[in-house]
């Protein structure tokens, strides 16, 4: 259960900005993911992201009230508040947790440090995994439980009872919160709460029921992957193929074209990286979060942790990558930044899906010559597509 500290993208995903003092909890929670995906409602994404000089004050004064008043758990929520504005998380979450020692009907301070973790949550994947790879399951869980106290302390309370299914429905599958969060909803829906607040309701549900979805499509594929209802699963789920332009890039160089053609409940580990033909390592070209960050403690992408043993992974991990065509560029430098020779080398690609299980490893190899070489690989289901393109000095 540990490669599932993914689990805070239910946290990251409902990740907000606070615009004014008086703003509910519920304007607070706009998916910022959802907005700008849709393209369509990004004047509702708050806009107010950076810290104001003005908060540097306001902290100030409420630290100088609270040496005077060391008992009012008010002042400390209060406190977590203007920490959280500017983006002093990790102070928010201290001050907010003191305040809920010294009161643990405030329901506000349950709100707020929800809110603070959340916030955490969107920094993902960092160093903090290679200590402790369950952190941010551990900052999920913590959420959570915050949020159910809120919730037992206010049952009727809709702003509490909308973030509370939409985490439950972003929870993984281990959680076993997707039928309690579906309910949830409902109710925020059969609720005097507001139109906005039902919009986002019905949105969440739509993500509830694609999740179900999608375990009916996993299950289909496991059991029987080789009839029509299989295929007919990836033909549904395979994106159309991309072209890499050159315009926007200065040779000599290698493009990298592929497809991910299978999604799962969480976003795959891939790792794209460069051999020689002898099978030497070269250089990394990018490997998913979770995988660069937790190194030898939890390997899921075993023929890249053994051919990079990790040297150059700090530079090149990037947020996961999920379903449909992806291109990267290697500009034909090794891992110690030396241009390599002309020959031949061997680009390779390789995916682990979770929880299904799911993995690919696909090669091609690609000649580094005069008058440029491409090789196209088109095997599997997983990794469907692969091309690999050398492109020369112009005029070369």
């Amino acid at each position: 259960m540990k490669a599932l500290a993914g689990c805070l993208m239910a946290l990251c995903i409902m990740s907000c900005s606070i615009v004014g003092k008086n703003q509910t909890l519920e304007e607070h929670s706009r998916t910022q993911g959802v907005y700008r995906k849709s393209g369509k409602l990004e004047h509702m994404i708050p806009t107010m992201e950076k810290a104001k000089e003005s908060e540097r004050p306001r902290i100030t004064e409420l630290k100088e009230k609270i040496q005077r008043e060391p008992d009012n758990s008010a002042l400390f929520v209060e406190l977590g508040k203007a920490h959280f504005d500017a983006r002093h998380y990790g102070e928010a979450r201290k001050v907010l947790k003191k305040a809920i020692t010294m009161d643990h009907s405030n329901v506000e301070a349950h709100k707020w440090l929800v809110l603070t973790l959340r916030k955490l949550a969107t920094r993902g994947y960092d160093e903090k995994i290679y200590e402790n790879t369950d952190y941010q399951r551990n900052l999920a869980f913590e959420a959570y439980s915050a949020l159910e106290k809120a919730i037992t302390l206010s049952p009727e309370d809709g702003e509490i009872r909308l973030m509370k299914g939409i985490i439950e429905v972003e929870m993984p599958f281990f959680v076993n919160k997707l039928e309690q969060g579906i309910d949830d909803l409902n109710r925020v829906l059969k609720s005097d709460a507001p139109d906005s607040a039902k919009a986002e309701a019905l949105y969440w549900l739509g993500e509830a029921y694609q999740k179900k979805a999608m375990r009916y499509w996993t299950k289909v594929v496991s059991e029987d992957p080789n009839s029509e209802a299989s295929k007919a699963v990836f033909d549904r789920m395979r994106p159309a193929v991309k072209r890499f332009d050159l315009s926007h890039h200065q040779p000599p160089l290698l493009a990298i074209d592929f497809i991910l053609g299978f999604r799962d409940e969480l976003a795959p580990q891939t790792a794209v990286w460069i051999e020689d033909r002898e099978g030497n390592f070269v250089k990394t070209v990018y490997v998913s979060g979770f995988s660069g960050h937790v190194k030898e403690k939890q390997v899921r992408l075993p023929k890249w942790a053994n051919s990079s043993k990790f040297v150059d992974v700090d530079a090149v991990t990037g947020a996961s990558i999920n379903l449909g065509h992806h291109v990267y560029v290697w500009d034909l430098k090794d891992n110690s930044g030396r241009r390599v020779r002309a020959g031949e080398y061997v680009v390779k690609v390789e995916v682990a899906y979770w929880p299904s299980r799911y993995y690919q490893l696909v090669s091609a190899a690609v000649n580094l010559r005069e008058g440029g070489d491409r090789t196209v690989v088109e095997e599997g289901n997983f990794v469907p597509y692969l091309e690999v393109n050398y492109f020369p000095v112009r005029g070369r």
